[in-house]
């Protein structure tokens, strides 16, 4: 479970910014919290803003940090870290990226963080919570400058003087099976997840290939019930590509491993439809789907497997081509504490207004991104800093501009958002 997600200096972020899932004293929705220990998280955040305010550099900035945790034994030595700064100051644009984590694992809270620049990681820490108060596991500064607790000296120690400037300790003394490290460095390899629509399909068809209970299946037809989409059943077909269907333009060649792993899939939904009185059952190709349904199809997996193992996932975008209802249903199953029963979290941004509902979200659950205009840096706050009333209409607000995240538009001179009725 992720409590918080703090970064800074990088892509559009320039100062520190934070993603806190710690919920407030409200007692809003109180039922649909997640608890740990006497604390109390969300299950959810949307996050809304305007286009190019930011929202998709937050999924980015998880998608970094938590990928470099994860690669990061299978860089080479002098490979750059490939990180992005804020580059529009001439201080930024030199100075190293910070990144930290705080977040529940098998029962034990840790904090982690790392600061990386082009070349190195720079600072790096681990701490656990055995008790209210944080033990620390290892700090690392001035690239290979570490500080280990006495107890920890023995086992990390060796493996410190292995690891390379530009390779993360917690992924290096993982890899060398060092325990302290274990736990925490498993949470960003298992049960954290950022959702983009490539990825989301390859999860999608290595889910359905593994499906040997149909438990998936299942799943997927239950929840296009649900959202009222005439879909009664489907058939599938996954087999071992064949890369001499492939045509590349000359010159260009496809790395050994993508062949290897090359699929080749049909998937056919059965309609069944009513005419005369009379019903019949219709099959349609998986892509002459809606847009939507098609989603809705690719992201199963990440929900089924969130809501069963209490994983945390990050979805870009996650109205593209659904409908409202559909959204809403969704995420109706991350804040019913009844059907969320191990402690999934779902973090998403989007353009959809209906969600923004008090009779949907608490205040602390919705967020909101803003571009400076005079700075070009993005910055992410709540609606709870806002404080609106139970009874404010936080859709009408946020189109009048009550709480920023949206365009100023003008045409001919007029500007649309401040111009009288």
């Amino acid at each position: 479970m992720l409590i918080k997600f703090m970064f800074s200096n990088f892509m559009s972020y320039r100062d520190a910014t934070l993603l806190d899932m710690t919920s407030n004293s409200s007692k809003d929705h109180e039922d649909n919290l997640l608890t740990f220990g006497k604390d109390r998280f969300l299950p959810t955040v949307a996050i809304y803003g305007a286009n190019a305010s930011g929202k998709t550099n937050i999924n980015k900035a998880f998608s970094y940090a938590i990928n470099y945790v994860k690669r990061s034994n299978y860089i080479s030595i002098n490979e750059p870290t490939g990180i992005t700064p804020f580059l529009l100051d001439d201080e930024s644009k030199i100075k190293p990226s910070s990144f930290e984590f705080e977040y529940v694992f098998k029962g034990v809270k840790y904090r982690y963080g790392f600061s990386v620049s082009s070349k190195e990681i720079i600072d790096e820490y681990l701490y656990v919570y055995n008790s209210s108060k944080p033990s620390l596991v290892f700090n690392r500064h001035d690239v290979n400058k570490y500080d280990i607790p006495v107890l920890l000296k023995k086992e990390l120690e060796p493996i410190a003087t292995r690891n390379a400037p530009n390779k993360l300790f917690l992924s290096t003394a993982t890899s060398w099976n060092a325990k302290p490290t274990k736990d925490a460095y498993l949470w960003f390899a298992e049960d954290i997840h950022v959702i983009d629509s490539i990825g989301a399909q390859n999860n999608f068809l290595n889910a359905l290939e593994n499906d040997e209970d149909s438990s998936l299946k299942s799943f997927i037809i239950n929840l296009m019930r649900n959202v009222d989409i005439n879909i009664s059943d489907f058939d599938y077909r996954i087999e071992k590509g064949d890369p001499s269907k492939i045509i590349l333009p000359p010159g260009l060649n496809l790395d050994d491993s993508v062949l290897e792993n090359l699929k080749e899939w049909e998937l056919n939904t059965r309609h069944k439809i009513i005419t005369n009185n009379v019903q019949k059952e219709y099959t349609l190709p998986l892509l002459m789907e809606s847009r939507g349904t098609i989603n809705a199809f690719f992201l199963a997996p990440s929900f089924k497997s969130a809501l069963e193992e209490g994983m945390t996932i990050v979805i870009d975008e996650i109205d593209s081509g659904l409908h409202p209802s559909i959204v809403q249903y969704l995420v109706s199953l991350f804040n019913d504490s009844n059907n969320n029963i191990n402690g999934a979290q779902l973090i998403f941004n989007t353009h959809d207004i209906s969600l923004l509902d008090l009779d949907i979200f608490r205040r602390d659950q919705i967020y909101f991104t803003e571009k400076r205009y005079d700075t070009a840096t993005s910055e992410l706050y709540s609606l709870a800093s806002f404080a609106p009333r139970k009874t404010e209409n936080i859709q009408k607000g946020y189109l009048q501009g009550r709480y920023g995240a949206i365009p100023n538009i003008s045409v001919g001179g007029i500007d649309f958002n401040n111009a009288k009725q």
